[in-house]
């Protein structure tokens, strides 16, 4: 006979809710100050039985099972027993695995992270460290220009820059009236030419439509069509 849900709480099968009820919170508190799987474990099965001993129709509908199940010999109870607790231990431990499982993964992900932030921030350095090469070199180049300039000719070579910034600005060209005027009116002569073109396209598809519809040779061919 397997061990039955009042022997779990530590209570006789006749006594009430609120004795039962007071039975698991001891059990819940005396897990709760171990911290072990085992405990864990406890906890969870002492939580189950009191979601059935809880319920009125539950508990009800568990002693009448209880009830009817057959008388085994004492030894078949120990070895019950022992099978029960040993389930209940596997099924808190399926029930808590995937936890584990999940800080398995959690710890693996971080780990992963950290190696890709690691990675990026090298890559980082070495973009960072190939553009502060480039920048010397061209540095060194024009400093090494320079110096040939300045022993071939014998002055400093000019700042190309300040050269540029100094150099005279193209003049801009004059206002004229005249060609302004001109402009404008090349402008709205397009427009009104392309203003007429448009009009009289219009003008030319109503004007066939209007004959199609009124031409009566037209009117006996649908006629004839139809």
């Amino acid at each position: 006979m397997k061990k039955s849900l009042y022997d779990l709480v530590g209570v006789p099968p006749v006594a009430p809710r609120e004795m039962i009820a007071a039975a698991c919170r001891r059990s819940i508190a005396k897990f709760e100050r171990e911290d072990t799987e085992e405990a864990r474990a406890g906890i969870y099965a002492v939580r189950e039985a009191w979601s059935i001993l809880g319920d009125d129709k539950l508990r009800a509908g568990y002693d009448a099972s209880i009830a009817n199940a057959p008388a085994a010999p004492a030894a078949d109870r120990q070895r019950a027993a022992a099978e029960a607790e040993l389930a209940t231990a596997s099924l808190a431990s399926e029930l808590l695995k995937p936890r584990h499982v999940l800080a398995e993964n959690w710890e693996r992900y971080r780990k992963l992270v950290f190696v890709l932030l690691f990675v990026g921030f090298l890559a980082l350095s070495a973009a960072w460290n190939q553009s502060n090469r480039v920048a010397a070199q061209k540095r060194m180049e024009e400093a090494t220009y320079a110096a040939e300039y300045e022993a071939e000719n014998g002055k400093p070579r000019p700042d190309p820059r300040k050269a540029a910034a100094a150099a005279p600005a193209a003049p801009a060209e004059p206002f004229s009236a005249e060609k302004y005027e001109r402009e404008l009116k090349e402008r709205e002569a397009a427009i009104q030419a392309q203003v007429s073109q448009d009009q009289k396209a219009k003008e030319d598809e109503f004007r066939e439509k209007f004959q199609q519809e009124n031409d009566p040779r037209a009117s006996r061919r649908r006629s004839r069509t139809r």
